[in-house]
Order: C-alpha cells, then sequence, then structure tokens
C-alpha cells in the first residue's frame, strides 16, 4: 500500500516595499512568500531608523508577469 502525500510548498525569497511602523517610511526588504501571504524575512533592520521590519507590512511584491 503506497500513502500519496502533497509535497510542501517552499518558501520563496522576494524584494518588495515593506513599510517601516518606527520611521513611517517604505523601505525595500526582502520577503518569503508563502501559499498564504508574503511575510518579512526575520532580522531585516530598516536602512533608515534601523529598528527591526519583523513586523512590517508589506505593501508591493514586484512579480514578473
Amino acid at each position: 500500500m503506497t500513502i500519496f502525500t502533497k509535497p510542501v510548498p517552499v518558501a520563496t525569497e522576494a524584494m518588495a516595499s515593506v513599510y517601516c511602523y518606527i520611521c513611517t517610511h517604505t523601505v525595500e526588504a526582502q520577503v518569503l512568500t508563502h501559499r498564504k501571504g508574503a511575510f518579512v524575512k526575520q532580522g531585516q533592520r530598516c536602512p533608515r531608523c534601523n529598528t527591526s521590519l519583523d513586523a512590517g507590512y508589506v505593501f508591493r511584491l514586484n512579480r514578473a508577469a
């Protein structure tokens, strides 16, 4: 008897515009894309104010058509 399972989706990295809550600017950062959405890669820092972007909001994810 063979059991077939679905393959686990692999997270892909991409550059995206992320909103920094501290300095209220949009900066470029690496994000991980999953099936349910895009999340900021852990350990990213804002280049303007040097705070963590872990809780940042992903505005725009640039993808090819």
